[in-house]
């Protein structure tokens, strides 16, 4: 049964990948989408966001935030790849030769899970139970998907890798924004009314963090993946 799993994996990271339809936007488009550096704006937003809607639990946010990326990245490079040991599908010579890359870029040595799944997936469930606002948490699960799909198209994860990845983020951005409801219960909330001896997840809801600051968060977003967009697409008539 674990060998039909992993030959329909292959089969369909074949699929996924060949069926790209390789262009030089594409390729410098998911090139770029998949590099963390990019997305900084995105993230100091984030933060300003945080410092600015909560500051007596701001410190908090920022401290079990940074902890969710090391989890995420540690755990699955530190722990998970070097223990079930699979190889890249640059590396598996079972697919190698069947598959497109991008700059020659194969990734590393062992790719089960994918770290860049657990990353964007566990910030996008811990921000979107942080913020609870609709358009936010969609497009945060988009771009998290759209990353993910990124290492796809780029043929250095296979499928399994990115679910993966995408489960362990999930439930370790759930662990964080658990994690910061409990810690939450020592702070003094005197300023809300509210007993701090009873606070729940429930009640961590959006209050502190005005609409006004998610949307420039969501504009941030947005107007990064634009850049990259513009970029890409003068990248194709430069090579064209």
């Amino acid at each position: 049964m674990l060998e039909s799993l992993l030959e329909w994996d292959r089969e369909f990271l074949v699929f996924l990948n060949m069926s790209g339809n390789h262009t030089v936007f594409l390729d410098f488009f998911m090139w770029m989408v998949t590099q963390t550096f990019i997305w900084l704006p995105a993230f100091l937003a984030f933060f300003y966001v945080v410092v600015k809607g909560k500051k007596k639990e701001a410190l908090l946010i920022v401290g079990v935030t940074i902890l969710l990326f090391l989890l995420c990245d540690q755990i699955s490079s530190s722990i998970i790849k070097p223990l079930v040991a699979r190889p890249r599908p640059g590396k598996d010579p079972l697919v190698m030769d069947l598959l497109q890359y991008v700059n020659n870029y194969r990734g590393g040595r062992f790719g089960y899970l994918s770290s860049h799944a657990a990353n964007t997936f566990g910030f996008a469930m811990f921000s979107s139970l942080l913020f609870k606002y609709r358009w936010y948490s969609i497009f945060a699960f988009l771009w998290a998907a759209l990353c993910s799909y990124s290492r796809l198209y780029l043929g250095v994860h296979f499928p399994l890798d990115i679910i993966s990845g995408m489960v362990l983020g999930l439930l370790i951005g759930w662990f964080c924004y658990w994690l910061v409801g409990r810690i939450r219960r020592f702070i003094p909330q005197s300023d809300t009314g509210l007993n701090k001896n009873r606070i729940v997840l429930t009640n961590y809801t959006k209050s502190g963090f005005s609409v006004k600051n998610i949307w420039f968060l969501l504009y941030t977003l947005i107007l990064t993946l634009f850049c990259i967009t513009c970029f890409a697409l003068q990248m194709r008539k430069f090579f064209s």
